[in-house]
């Protein structure tokens, strides 16, 4: 399970980051990721080096709620595993947004998925 202090999970937050937020396409997964400016919404109170990261996967990819939330388990534990390791950049407010062709893919796939995604938005540390 992602850290409590990771998690992205007030509606307004989300709304925030749609609004404001750049959008990057992957093969089976987009992005939305907002650099997090404290003084934009200052009401909020977000500290200027933050990371919180939300997952959505829509009606639209499978029906069954089970399906669905097989996929969130398997994208936070990617995530999870890049933030044990200290990878991606803090900052930012992002939402990992899955496709309808994430059912067919095993984790292997999704962390490739993931990666390549993040990578393009340039939130990984270089090693």
């Amino acid at each position: 399970m992602l850290p409590k202090q990771y998690r992205l999970r007030k509606m307004k937050d989300f709304e925030i980051l749609f609004k404001e937020g750049g959008f990057i396409a992957g093969d089976f997964l987009n992005i939305k990721i907002w650099k997090i400016d404290p003084k934009k919404y200052p009401r909020r109170k977000y500290p200027k080096d933050d990371l919180k990261i939300g997952f959505v996967v829509g009606i639209k990819v499978s029906k069954s709620a089970v399906k669905r939330n097989l996929i969130k388990r398997r994208m936070r534990e990617v995530v999870r595993l890049l933030l044990k390791e200290k990878k991606i950049k803090s900052g930012y407010m992002i939402a990992v947004l899955a496709k309808a062709d994430i059912l067919d893919c095993e984790y292997a796939e999704i962390e490739k998925a993931i990666m390549t995604v993040f990578k393009r938005a340039r939130l990984l540390y270089e090693n």
